[in-house]
């Protein structure tokens, strides 16, 4: 499967030639997919279709990702259409955005900060969206005032430097832990704490506390607080097949949008044609 990228760290004409190379085979097959648009979306098919165009790789069919909801039928109506009349590849599916398939668990935030939980690592596939983060300039007191009034799952980003913030927030997780209230939010908040090497440290002292703690997520990153911010929004989570939840949100989003039986019936085709009626063949594609 070949995703449409247009990635300025990463040069798409080297990622798909590198791809189509090892798909030479007559019984290779590519599924292309671009996230929902129109205009924007032809134009990065294209340019896979014409990579594969000259290698001699058939695309199966196209899956349009993340359309918005109510542009739906009409992404899925023009983009058949325009598909079909010009590359005779069909749409396989067109999906609606999930938001929360976006949303990185902390076991994602592991990744992107080449960091690990210090504490509360059993809550890894825990997942946070934007909304959920809060940087915390406040003095203790409100801090803690926040633990209790915001969202339960929120994703709290402090510097390093704040002690007194983590060691609240460890303090408040004991209290709720020996003092279940049922009137309380249950403790789902997590704490990121930015640094930067050679100046701004966790102290050991601070880290010591954290280790083998059970229920409260802390994780410690190499990077300052506006960094960390900016490097959360712009990041896009994989699928992990150890996070089950995500993994099976996933499946059942996905599955009544994918025509299947299409997919199946283009990969085992009998001729460089697909079977289509009327259309053109493949060695008339690779001349387009």
């Amino acid at each position: 499967m070949i995703e449409a990228r247009n990635d300025k760290n990463v040069s798409i004409h080297v990622d798909l030639t590198s791809s189509c190379r090892l798909l030479t085979s007559p019984h290779s097959y590519i599924i292309a997919s671009a996230n929902g648009g129109l205009g924007k979306a032809f134009d990065e098919l294209e340019l896979n279709r014409v990579l594969c165009q000259h290698y001699g790789v058939r695309i199966a069919g196209v899956i349009i990702n993340k359309v918005i909801p109510d542009k739906l039928e009409q992404t899925q109506h023009y983009l058949k259409k325009a598909m079909m009349q010009t590359w005779g590849i069909p749409l396989l599916g067109c999906i609606p955005d999930r938001p929360f398939l976006g949303c990185p668990a902390l076991a994602d935030l592991e990744n992107l900060f080449q960091s690990t939980l210090i504490s509360g690592k059993e809550h890894r596939f825990r997942h946070y969206t934007m909304e959920d983060i809060n940087v915390v300039t406040t003095n203790l007191t409100r801090f803690l005032e926040n633990l209790r009034v915001k969202p339960a799952r929120t994703l709290y980003i402090c510097h390093c430097t704040r002690d007194d913030l983590i060691v609240g927030f460890l303090a408040e997780y004991e209290r709720r832990r020996r003092n279940p209230n049922s009137h309380e939010q249950p403790f789902e908040a997590a704490l990121l704490v930015c640094g930067r090497g050679g100046k701004y440290q966790l102290s050991q002292e601070v880290r010591d506390m954290m280790v083998g703690v059970e229920g409260a997520p802390i994780m410690s990153v190499d990077v300052p607080t506006q960094q960390a911010m900016k490097m959360i929004h712009n990041y896009t989570p994989k699928l992990n097949i150890h996070d089950t939840n995500r993994v099976g949100v996933a499946v059942d989003h996905y599955e009544p949008y994918i025509d299947f039986e299409e997919l199946m019936r283009r990969t085992t085709s009998s001729n460089s044609s697909f079977n289509e009626p009327g259309g053109p063949t493949f060695e008339e594609l690779r001349r387009l």
